[in-house]
């Protein structure tokens, strides 16, 4: 059995895997658990996965410069430029919107 295995199997059969190892507090883990309890049982190694943030204060910066070039598009009437910078803008946003929520 793989990791990948682990991973594809409902929590129900992850705890019946469990029970082969005499775990008797299988029922109350979750899916999470139980995976890093039978990668320990069987011996399986599992890669640490490590958290990566953004940088909050450089995407603002970004969207203040951003800010600035619209302005300029705006008073050129140049309607490329300013969907795209708006877009960016809107996308810069959203990565600091799902920064904060998953925060």
């Amino acid at each position: 059995m793989e990791l990948k295995d682990l991973e594809k199997m409902t929590v129900v059969k992850l705890r019946e895997e469990a029970h082969k190892f005499d775990v008797k507090d299988a029922l109350g883990m979750g899916k999470e658990q139980l995976i890093e309890l039978l990668c320990q049982k069987l011996g399986i190694h599992r890669p640490e996965r490590k958290a990566v943030g953004i940088d909050k204060g450089a995407l603002k910066s970004r969207i203040r410069a951003l800010k600035s070039k619209r302005v300029k598009a705006l008073e050129g009437r140049d309607g490329k430029a300013l969907a795209d910078l708006r877009m960016r803008m809107k996308r810069y946003k959203r990565m600091i919107k799902s920064h904060i929520v998953t925060a």
